[in-house]
């Protein structure tokens, strides 16, 4: 029996057929690692695609940053200006309501005690009004 074996892969059908697919499980291989390496080729480009896009993600990450930066200080400036301003305003309240009273013709004495300021400054208060009234 191993001689009709021998015989049999030793005739040329076997022969043909071994090497018919052979020839087949090459051109198998052969579409397979050309397929492969189309899809690697396709990979690497969008690879290279998506480092370009994670670039310009950290190169505006980074502008908004320094953006988000600009607006806190300004935000802090902001802050502060308006706290001088009321500090300001709150200084001056008692000055702006003895000058509207003086131009009604409030006396020094009464602007003293109403707005809670000197004598002095009542005094200069009702010579400026009177001063704005003449002139």
């Amino acid at each position: 029996m191993p001689e009709s074996i021998i015989q049999w892969f030793m005739s040329p059908v076997p022969s043909a057929l071994v090497l018919a697919t052979g020839t087949v499980l090459c051109l198998v291989a052969a579409a397979a690692w050309l397929a492969a390496r189309r899809q690697s080729r396709l990979q690497r480009a969008q690879m290279e695609h998506l480092r370009a896009d994670f670039r310009a993600l950290v190169s505006a990450a980074k502008g908004v940053g320094q953006r988000v930066l600009e607006v806190e200080r300004r935000q802090r400036h902001l802050a502060q200006r308006q706290e001088q301003l009321d500090l300001y305003e709150s200084a001056n309240q008692p000055y702006e309501q003895a000058i509207r009273l003086a131009r009604r013709g409030m006396p020094a004495r009464e602007l003293m005690d109403v707005c809670g300021i000197s004598q002095g400054e009542a005094e200069l208060i009702n010579l400026l009004h009177r001063l704005d009234e003449v002139g």
